[in-house]
C-alpha cells in the first residue's frame, strides 16, 4: 500500500515538472520569434560615393531652360581670362561673371562683390542646389569666391588658374573652402527662361 502511494506521488511530480516546463518553454518561443523578426526589419545602409550617385534630375521645364540659359552662357564666356575688377571679353572676377549672367540671362542685378552677392537672397543647403543658384566658398580670412551652379555638383565660375571654366563641388579644394548658397526669390522665370533660351539658339 504504502509503495503504490509513493508510486503515484512520483508520477504526479513528473507530470507537474513536465506542465511547468511546457509553460515555460512556449513563451521563450515566442521571444525568440520576436526578436529574430525585429532583427529581419533592420536595413543596412551603405554609402554611397560621390561618383556613384544618381544625377540629380531637374525638377521642371524651368530648371531645363535655365540649364540651357547657363550652358550657352558658358560657352560664350568659356576661357575668358580672370582679370581683378574686370566685366569684359578681355578678362574679369568671379563676381563680374556672375553680374553678367543674371543681368543678361535673368534681367535681374546683383551686387558687384562677392560679399555682397552673399547677403541677397536666401540660404538654401547643399543638397537642395538648384541650377541658376549661386554658391559660395571662403578662400581666404577675408576672402570671397562666387560661381553659379548647374547641376550634378557643377558649377560654372571664373577661376584665378583657369578662367571662366567649369568645376565640381566635389572637388578636394572646392569641398574644403564651400562656405554657402544662395537664390533669389524671382530668380528666373519659366518664361523668360525659355525666351532667352531661344534667342542663343
Amino acid at each position: 500500500m504504502g509503495v503504490a502511494i509513493r508510486r503515484e506521488e512520483g508520477e504526479l511530480r513528473q507530470r507537474f515538472a513536465l506542465q511547468r516546463g511546457a509553460r515555460m518553454v512556449v513563451p521563450a518561443i515566442f521571444i525568440i520569434l520576436f526578436l529574430l523578426s525585429g532583427c529581419a526589419q533592420k536595413v543596412k545602409v551603405a554609402y554611397v560615393p560621390t561618383d556613384k550617385r544618381s544625377p540629380r534630375v531637374a525638377k521642371s521645364g524651368e530648371n531645363k531652360a535655365t540649364i540651357l540659359l547657363l550652358k550657352r552662357h558658358y560657352e560664350k564666356w568659356r576661357g575668358t581670362p580672370y582679370v581683378d575688377g574686370g566685366m569684359s571679353a578681355s578678362g574679369l572676377d568671379c563676381s563680374g561673371f556672375t553680374v553678367l549672367a543674371y543681368r543678361d540671362l535673368f534681367g535681374l542685378n546683383l551686387p558687384r562683390t562677392a560679399g555682397e552677392q552673399a547677403e541677397f537672397g536666401r540660404e538654401v543647403a547643399r543638397d537642395d542646389l538648384e541650377p541658376g543658384d549661386l554658391v559660395f566658398f571662403q578662400t581666404g580670412v577675408s576672402k570671397r569666391h562666387v560661381g553659379i551652379y548647374l547641376k550634378d555638383d557643377q558649377f560654372i565660375h571664373a577661376s584665378l588658374s583657369r578662367g571662366v571654366t567649369i568645376s565640381s563641388l566635389d572637388d578636394g579644394y572646392w569641398q574644403k573652402k564651400y562656405w554657402q548658397a544662395r537664390r533669389l526669390s524671382n530668380q528666373v522665370s519659366m518664361n523668360s527662361g525659355l525666351n532667352v533660351a531661344n534667342s542663343y539658339r
